[in-house]
């Protein structure tokens, strides 16, 4: 009896210690802000390659252009008015950047099945697109035997599915003022790494995100391939409204299509699942008389 309890004793005290041990650690970890990194230094923590954009990667082909939503322009052209004169900050670059992503947003759901440009396979995947606000974000990022906690919050997160699953996060978009465009699409892309491994970690067929950094006229679309490449172009709404509203519809439209696939892998997994416990041999019945 005394061995027993000695025994269990010892294992208490051995879960202790581990307990003891694994918060250490935690604490122990650094915890780093996104916006503390040095933001050229950013491609080389997540492993990115800078390659150019091929032909039609941010070019949207004439078939796949779309219009502006009807009351886009005037809306801008009221804020202009309105605004004129005021100082510049990124809460008037929000103000303007919310009229753009949410009419194009309205618009594709407004006119699915009647517009046959938007790029979407059924009015449910567009229903599974989420836009979010200031999404605060945490990851662990493994740099060789460190581990870090990079932390920060996003100004705009589309996704589809679940919310709190960032595996399912496709777009990321970052409001700066005119001046800080360079920094903030090195910021976005560490967001977007941080997204881009977390979808390679959950299997995800397609792993490329998209981003997008703008003072709401000028318009940067990054996307990270599969490949863990990287790549970036630029717009100016002034001549080239129609195309970053064709851009932003064709990825929105890439995000709710991703719904269909994710969907689809969930489905093989339960379905492997029920596979391997069909194969699973049943274990033999004991014939004899319980008492």
């Amino acid at each position: 009896m005394e061995k027993i309890v000695e025994s269990r004793r010892l294992k208490h005290k051995d879960l202790e210690n581990r307990i003891r041990a694994m918060r250490k650690k935690s604490k122990e970890m650094s915890a780093i802000a996104i916006t503390d990194l040095e933001p050229s230094e950013i491609p080389h923590h997540f492993n990115l390659t800078h390659c150019l954009p091929t032909e039609l990667e941010f070019s949207p082909r004439k078939t796949l252009k779309v219009s502006l939503p009807p009351h886009q322009n005037p809306v801008l052209i009221d804020y202009g008015i309105a605004t004129c004169g005021s100082p510049i900050n990124e809460t008037l670059i929000r103000s303007r950047i919310n009229v753009v992503i949410l009419t194009i947003l309205a618009k594709m759901k407004c006119e699915f099945p009647a517009e046959s440009r938007t790029p979407v396979d059924s009015y449910t995947s567009l229903k599974t697109l989420h836009l979010k606000f200031d999404r605060e974000t945490e990851f662990i990022w493994k740099s060789g035997d460190r581990r870090v906690k990079l932390s920060g919050t996003v100004d705009y997160s589309l996704w589809y599915g679940m919310s709190d699953d960032y595996s399912t996060n496709m777009v990321i978009i970052e409001a700066r003022q005119p001046d800080l465009i360079k920094h903030g699409v090195f910021q976005c892309l560490a967001y977007m790494a941080m997204v881009h491994e977390t979808r390679k970690r959950a299997k995800i067929i397609d792993t490329s995100v998209y981003g997008i950094v703008t003072d709401s006229f000028e318009w940067v679309f990054i996307r990270i391939r599969p490949n863990g490449e990287w790549t970036k172009k630029a717009y100016h709404w002034v001549h080239n409204a129609q195309d970053i509203v064709s851009m932003l519809t064709n990825i929105f439209a890439h995000a709710a299509t991703s719904h269909k696939w994710w969907n689809l892998g969930i489905e093989a997994e339960v379905s492997a699942s029920l596979e391997q416990a069909k194969l699973k041999p049943k274990p033999k019945r004991d014939r004899r008389r319980s008492i």
